[in-house]
């Protein structure tokens, strides 16, 4: 590398996206799991699942929208 070049950052929006959404089902289906464990209705299993899916969705594109650089 020579002392000359700019540093060019690299961006891959899709990549951090798919993270997040991936990121989000785990969670998704840790709370469906749990849930479950407490012997509750379908309805609340995926009441409470799908919830903490949009929650950490939510909040993953949040920091995305945060940290992201402009150039």
């Amino acid at each position: 590398m020579s002392t000359n070049s700019t540093h060019q950052a690299c961006h891959h929006p899709a990549r951090d996206i798919t993270i997040v959404a991936l990121v989000s089902g785990v969670v998704a289906l840790g709370t469906a799991v749990t849930t479950m464990a407490f012997d509750v209705s379908p309805l609340a299993t995926l009441t409470s699942s799908g919830g903490a899916f949009i929650a950490v969705l939510s909040a993953g594109m949040n920091v995305l929208n945060h940290v992201k650089r402009d150039v």
